[in-house]
């Protein structure tokens, strides 16, 4: 049975329309009537709510047609009409998500199907209420729009818990992926209830892949309709991981990961190792040393059936007898290894960010406690280059810095590395401290961070700073967390200070005395650059944080 009105392609209607006005002697009607064309069949149409609660602002839209068609689902909410086409796939048995609809409000929805005729038909109107936001949940708030000049799209980040004064996340594990639209409206978000969700990220399959937090456990992929399709466990340090996980061999999963060309995975773990006469102080040079429990990170490549393929260890790489600030803080490894190791373990390197470099098979890593972006081919292992301050180095480390060409600031306690189209880098500089042992540090209240671009000469081992945000543009600063990307299609940089924490004058204050906040800002790449858009996570007496932020074209692969 049929079970929606059919209707004309707009060329056939417009010719129909042409020909009815030209006029024609009335015994000639026969003669210039010309048939309707019929649509293809709707033979059942039903849309029922994701029956996964992870993800409630979702619904499951099912068609069968008697004919190959294309999908595109209509919506209006009584504010604003859109379409959709899901996929350019032709098929008769459509079953496709229904995403981007707004919280707590009803939505009006119908399906048009075209056939390969180019014949379309739309289905009756049907209604989907879309349930409220939890209470838990941030309100973001847009303090800055330009939508002229926005990169289109989603902006999807992971909410790093909601924050008590004394440390504690309420709910225990409220930390949810979350998608807004450029007006800060929550379009889609996903929040199991029995962990955290850290760095997310899609696939080139179209699905999301993220670190379980804290990260004791290993990484999930899940559709956007919330179903797991995956997960992996790294077997040296995981704690209760599921029966269905696919176990890696190695130390941890950590802060970020790639997927690579051959489908494989590079990401962060680490290990650990004893270092004799080692570090006791990084600030004062002539304490004494000691034998240490030391963890450096690992560069692990695994296929997506599990088998470690390549590694690379900073152990082998950088100099064990060079550190920085926070290379001997304590309590990052403590639950990984809580068990594993005896006593005290220290975070020498603390690397959270890669990218791949597909034209000489290496990857880049930011080192951030060793205030470094470093370049390492995967094929011979050897470190091509660093990136970053020359103080403390050895030879022959020191043989591999760049240098500054014209007015370069180094970064420090950075995060995100990330490429661009113009064969630049773009990296989100903390800016903590900006110092080495056993220099002074910068005074909190005079800290900043930067969104900065810095371009490599290979050649000549040179480097350059062809653009910044901050702070002469703006002064901000976020200690912990952050991202930045390049948007191709706009030409902007979306920066995310995913941690501030200032007081009611704007002044950075220490931990827990004043409340932690994050904000989005999208700025144009171009000098001076200007903000298109911000968003801030900032309301009430609550701690919010986040730790990467990506615009997606589409919810839709």
């Amino acid at each position: 049975m049929n079970l929606s009105s059919h209707s004309l392609p707009a060329s056939l209607l417009a010719a129909s329309l042409l020909l009815s006005g030209c006029g024609s002697p009335a015994g000639d009607d026969a003669s210039t009537t010309t048939p309707e064309a019929s649509g293809p069949s709707v033979e059942s149409v039903t849309l029922a709510a994701n029956p996964n609660p992870t993800v409630p602002l979702a619904a499951v839209l099912t068609v069968t047609t008697d004919v190959p068609t294309r999908l595109t689902i209509n919506f209006d909410d009584g504010e604003r009409s859109w379409s959709v086409t899901p996929s350019d796939e032709m098929t008769a048995d459509h079953e496709v998500p229904v995403l981007g609809m707004r919280p707590d409000r009803t939505h009006t929805i119908t399906a048009t199907l075209e056939d390969a005729g180019g014949l379309a038909t739309e289905t009756a109107a049907q209604t989907f209420t879309t349930p409220p936001l939890p209470e838990a949940f941030p309100t973001p708030v847009i303090t800055a729009r330009d939508p002229a000049r926005l990169e289109p799209g989603v902006t999807i980040f992971n909410v790093n818990g909601r924050w008590e004064t004394e440390g504690n996340s309420t709910p225990a594990n409220f930390s949810p992926a979350i998608a807004v639209d450029d007006d800060g409206e929550i379009v889609w978000y996903y929040l199991p209830g029995n962990h955290r969700v850290h760095d997310v990220r899609r696939l080139n399959n179209g699905n999301l892949v993220y670190e379980v937090w804290p990260g004791t456990d290993g990484m999930i992929e899940i559709d956007m309709l919330g179903n797991i399709q995956r997960r992996w466990h790294f077997t040296g340090t995981a704690k209760d991981p599921a029966p269905d996980s696919i176990p890696v061999e190695t130390d941890s999963f950590h802060h970020d990961f790639v997927e690579l060309p051959n489908g494989n995975f590079l990401l962060l773990s680490s290990e650990h190792r004893v270092i004799e006469d080692w570090y006791t102080s990084e600030t004062d040079p002539d304490a004494p040393r000691a034998d240490a429990n030391v963890i450096g990170d690992v560069v692990v490549e695994f296929t997506p059936e599990g088998e470690v393929v390549n590694e690379w260890s900073l152990f082998d790489i950088l100099d064990i007898n060079r550190i920085g600030y926070n290379s001997l803080r304590e309590d990052f490894w403590a639950n990984h290894y809580d068990g594993v190791v005896e006593g005290i373990v220290y975070d020498w390197t603390h690397g959270n960010a890669l990218i791949y470099e597909e034209a000489d098979n290496s990857f880049l890593m930011s080192v951030p406690y060793q205030d470094a972006v470093i370049k390492v081919s995967m094929d011979s292992g050897e470190l091509v280059w660093i990136l970053g301050t020359h103080e403390n180095w050895n030879e022959p480390w020191s043989e591999k810095l760049l240098t500054p060409v014209g007015d370069v600031e180094w970064s420090y306690k950075h995060h995100a590395i990330s490429h661009t189209e113009h064969g630049t880098y773009l990296l989100f500089d903390n800016g903590a401290a900006r110092a080495s042992p056993y220099e002074e540090k910068m005074p909190l209240a005079d800290s900043y961070s930067r969104a900065v671009e810095y371009s490599v000469n290979e050649e000549t081992m040179e480097v350059s700073q062809p653009w910044v945000y901050g702070p002469e543009q703006e002064v901000y600063y976020g200690r912990y967390l952050g991202d930045v990307d390049w948007h191709a299609q706009a030409d902007t940089i979306l920066i995310n200070v995913g941690g501030a924490e200032t007081n009611d004058e704007g002044v950075n204050v220490p931990p827990g005395e004043a409340q932690r906040w994050a904000r989005l800002m999208e700025v144009t790449h171009t000098d001076p650059p200007e903000k298109v858009w911000e968003m801030r996570l900032q309301q009430d007496d609550s701690n919010w944080a986040i730790y990467r932020a990506d615009r997606l074209p589409s919810l839709y692969p």
